[in-house]
């Protein structure tokens, strides 16, 4: 068992992301993991991401407030406890579009060079 305190968690920087508080819960830093990492963002009112692509998936749970989540084709608003899966390759931006702090729990797959690594 691995325990993260949320008050602990280590706090990280993305590229591309701005008005963003970024922690990680569990994986990369925050601990040992064979397949996956998780994060939760507060993402401030305006804040967000570039519209950019990754080879992984992507899984986003917003956990309070209202996010706007784009794929370039489509935008959609995601309250609280919807969720939404970006695939590998898809573009996505995520935008604050409200007044309000935006509460977002990410999961995300390591990289392969990552899993490697851990075996």
């Amino acid at each position: 068992m691995h325990v993260v305190r949320f008050a602990e968690a280590p706090a990280y920087a993305a590229p591309g992301h701005h008005d963003m508080a970024m922690v990680r819960v569990q994986g990369r830093e925050a601990g040992p993991s064979s397949d996956l990492w998780i994060g939760v963002s507060v993402i401030a009112p305006g804040g967000g991401t570039s519209q950019s692509a990754s080879p992984q998936e992507k899984m986003y749970v917003v956990l309070d407030g209202r996010l706007s989540v784009s794929n370039g084709e489509t935008e959609v608003e995601l309250g609280q406890w919807d969720s939404c899966r970006i695939a590998g390759g898809e573009d996505r931006r995520l935008t604050n579009r409200t007044n309000s702090p935006v509460t977002v729990l990410l999961v995300m797959p390591l990289s392969e060079q990552e899993r490697q690594r851990d075996q």
